[in-house]
């Protein structure tokens, strides 16, 4: 019988003087875990950092019911402070309303529909957790949003635009014959071509607005913000358009494709009538 696994066991081997791992000091973060900003975080510094809805604040956060600079986040010392500076909707910590509070890793602050906690992370930690946070909320291949990440985030649009009576509008998005694509070269030109296509859609379509793989050849875009039935039409006129003028060249083989698309708009509270349409790329 072979005894060379146990042995192995019950030996020990000695770490060297330079095998001495080196752990980073944690560090204080805001970390995002309801809202559509969800699994976000930012790293606080040292003195006061601002935070909000506008581009200019230190922390920027995509939720229509916080202000523009809705609070500032003080670091002094070993405390951490929050206070209101005069937002629409306050501040909630540990489920009350407070102007200004002292702050506790894990307990919730909630600004707007997004809720937050202080964590204190190292290195190791931050980059581990990314790692799954893009596993889980992205397409593997294309990099965009996954189909259960894009259906999280559509939810939330849909439940404010219900709650203010808006209009919300989706798009879906087809290659058409992928299948041919597929059996005319082989299954790595086919993920070339998926790819570029999601990057040619990505630079067509505004920043804010939400982009997923809904499942193979088929993606969708959800538009944000004031969305008319003029809006959509030219924006699919122009995804069509750019696919159609687009030639996918993968080693020696140059390739056209085009897409069959479909919009749908809905006043979601409203008496409105449903404005749909489908149009093809072909025609």
């Amino acid at each position: 019988m072979e005894h060379s696994n146990v042995t192995d066991l019950n030996r020990t081997e000695i770490l060297g003087d330079h095998e001495f791992i080196q752990v980073s000091d944690s560090h204080p973060y805001l970390v995002i875990f309801i809202g559509s900003a969800s699994g976000h975080r930012y790293k606080l510094k040292r003195g006061k950092m601002t935070a909000g809805r506008s581009s200019q604040a230190d922390i920027t956060i995509d939720d229509r019911r916080i202000s523009r600079i809705h609070c500032i986040f003080e670091w002094v010392g070993d405390t951490i402070m929050v206070a209101d500076k005069g937002s629409t909707n306050g501040i909630f910590y540990d489920s009350k309303k407070v102007t200004s509070a002292v702050l506790l890793p894990g307990v919730p602050i909630q600004l707007g529909q997004s809720v937050m906690k202080i964590e204190y992370k190292d290195e190791a930690e931050i980059q581990a957790e990314e790692t799954v946070l893009r596993k889980v909320s992205t397409d593997s291949l294309t990099g965009i949003f996954s189909r259960q990440h894009f259906d999280e985030l559509a939810s939330m649009e849909m439940a404010y635009a219900c709650r203010h009576q808006q209009v919300v509008g989706v798009i879906m998005l087809d290659i058409d014959n992928f299948k041919h694509v597929l059996d005319t070269y082989d299954a790595q030109t086919g993920d070339f071509v998926i790819t570029r296509f999601a990057e040619i859609i990505n630079q067509t379509i505004r920043t804010e607005d939400l982009f997923g793989r809904y499942n193979d050849e088929e993606f969708v875009i959800m538009p944000r913000g004031v969305v008319t039935r003029a809006d959509v039409f030219t924006l699919c006129e122009r995804i069509r358009q750019a696919i159609k003028d687009h030639t996918f060249r993968f080693g020696e083989d140059s390739i056209q494709i085009t897409v069959s698309l479909g919009y749908h708009l809905e006043k979601v509270k409203g008496r409105q009538p449903n404005e749909k349409q489908n149009f093809s790329s072909t025609g």
